[in-house]
């Protein structure tokens, strides 16, 4: 019996749905992320290569991102989050502030259906550097007083270079104010635990998201360290204090899975379905299905295997992973009958771990998606069209 491949056509069906129809109820919490759930639509279609969307819903998504522009600069997760333009007044622009994970998402999208004329760039930017502490972190949001407020993990690290990306590049832009990027590559290494792994500090539990969101950070800053002692010779300190740790500690969130009889466990016993027993090579040897955990002693969860395999990509060592099995955990294990991708095998698929999935997938080079950028998270067709959509509006300025 052939192995189990991607279903590209369902794939394709199930996320024309998510853009042309009503989503389930349980997404209603998200409105305030609503941002978030066009980029991964919009992504995965353009990943698929699914036919284009019509000019007049293009021009619709456009309008929607661009009516969620912040007039102090930014945008908001949503158009129920932001105030109609009279009501805005000196005294009150904060009062519904713009986030910067939303202002990520939303330059990312508007970049498949238009161009980045309409962003009031220069607003953007100085209110981007008003989100970084004085450690180099970045918050989610300020408020009309100047007080940052949000997390200090390396999430907010991600969104801020990739707002970064997309406006002013790494040339100099007389107009654009910059962030402190010392900063922030301090802080980015300050991250690094004793196990090789990222979190929020080094006293934290290292984590595989903040592992990808500081790395990619630091490749949209050019200062991931090479492997090569005669290369990116540079007066600034690398992003990563131990490379060989961090690839050792992400290599080591792979993990067997074995799928067990629908009657040999119930719902009460624990899942004995992981081994990770031993990380040395032995373990995962002939392994039929291997998938990728977030943190040490944690069930394997699709977007890992993004967020992992991504990271080591960016590293250069991405030929560490055996791709065959990982894949099959993906098609066989987490691919949903109707298209998508659940987050453990047997759930149902749903945005997120659905665009990550294929997005792993992408990276493992399958033939039937386009090759992906693992620093965006795009094609890199579609990164390509980034970096002429802006040096197409710096050049308008």
């Amino acid at each position: 019996m052939a192995n189990p491949k991607l279903d590209k056509e369902r794939h394709i069906q199930y996320w024309q749905r998510c853009l042309k129809s009503l989503l389930p109820n349980g997404y209603t919490s998200t409105d305030s992320s609503r941002m978030s759930l066009g980029f991964f639509i919009l992504a995965a279609l353009d990943l698929l290569c699914a036919p284009p969307i019509p000019f007049i819903e293009r021009k619709n998504i456009r309008d929607w991102i661009l009516k969620c522009q912040h007039p102090s600069g930014g945008f908001c997760g949503s158009p129920n989050h932001r105030y109609p333009d009279e009501y805005y007044g000196d005294e009150s622009k904060e009062m519904d502030p713009a986030n910067l994970p939303a202002t990520s998402f939303a330059l990312m999208t508007l970049s498949f259906v238009g161009r980045l004329d309409r962003v009031e760039r220069v607003k953007c930017l100085r209110w981007l550097k008003r989100l970084q502490r004085e450690d180099g972190s970045f918050g989610e949001l300020v408020t009309r007083e100047g007080v940052i407020l949000g997390g200090g993990d390396m999430r907010y690290c991600y969104c801020a270079m990739a707002v970064r990306f997309i406006l002013r590049g790494e040339g100099e832009v007389s107009d654009m104010e910059d962030i402190d990027v010392e900063k922030l590559v301090n802080h980015l290494r300050s991250g690094q635990t004793y196990d090789g792994g990222i979190s929020e500090s080094s006293q934290h539990e290292a984590h595989a998201g903040y592992a990808y969101c500081a790395i990619a950070s630091l490749s949209l800053l050019n200062r991931i360290p090479s492997s090569s002692p005669t290369s990116n010779i540079s007066i600034f300190l690398p992003g990563l204090t131990n490379v060989p740790a961090t690839v050792r500690w992400l290599v080591s969130r792979q993990l067997n899975y074995v799928p067990k009889d629908e009657d040999e466990n119930s719902e009460d016993e624990e899942d004995t379905s992981y081994d990770q027993s031993d990380m040395s090579g032995s373990v995962l040897e002939g392994g039929a299905f291997v998938g990728f955990n977030g943190r040490c002693n944690k069930r394997a969860d699709t977007c890992y295997a993004f967020w992992v395999i991504a990271s080591l990509a960016m590293l250069g060592h991405v030929d560490v992973v055996d791709f065959e099995p990982s894949r099959q955990f993906l098609y066989a294990q987490t691919q949903h009958q109707i298209g998508g991708f659940g987050k453990c095998p047997g759930d149902p698929p749903d945005i997120y771990h659905s665009y990550l999935g294929l997005a792993a997938l992408a990276i493992m080079g399958d033939p039937d998606l386009k090759k992906l950028d693992p620093v965006l998270c795009v094609s890199c067709e579609q990164r390509q069209k980034i970096e002429s959509l802006r040096e197409e509006a710096l050049n308008g300025r």
